[in-house]
């Protein structure tokens, strides 16, 4: 202790100065805790008030658009899925109905090709038949010509 006392009395350092300097740590003390660290917490619920909501919503803004373009994609992919079912139902009806086409067509040719049989078959018992009766109309105008009977 003596040797600090030699070193104040060397540096003009007295004991008022020694409660002045003590004075100034512990007003320093004093406003840091009663004045400085309110107002930094001040500052930083201001900060927490103005910067943290938008960057909430910024947040916020990002998970809407990802949202919104999982969205379309799903859209897409319902599109493209109910566009693919359709044509496979109109390639059905297609296919279902070329067969009926088919079936009516072979049908129809069919009923033509039994129509035409039956026709010719009309055709030659209506010659025969003719012929029969063209024989037997001469043999009659030729028996009313001659007035006498033609075998």
């Amino acid at each position: 202790m003596e040797l600090v006392g030699k070193i104040f009395e060397t540096l003009d350092i007295n004991q008022v100065a020694l409660l002045q300097l003590g004075l100034v740590v512990a007003l320093a003390f004093l406003l840091s805790a009663l004045l400085i660290k309110p107002i930094l917490r001040t500052f930083e619920e201001r900060e927490n008030l103005s910067v943290r909501p938008v960057e909430e919503s910024r947040r916020l803004l990002a998970e809407a658009e990802e949202k919104a373009r999982q969205y379309d994609e799903s859209l897409r992919k319902g599109s493209i899925d109910a566009l693919a079912r359709k044509r496979r139902v109109m390639e059905d009806a297609l296919r279902a109905e070329r067969k009926l086409v088919e079936t009516a067509l072979a049908e129809t040719n069919q009923k033509v090709e039994q129509m035409t049989e039956q026709i010719s078959q009309e055709k030659e018992a209506a010659l025969a038949s003719l012929r029969r009766q063209v024989s037997a109309l001469s043999a009659e105008i030729a028996g009313k010509v001659l007035g006498r009977r033609v075998a």
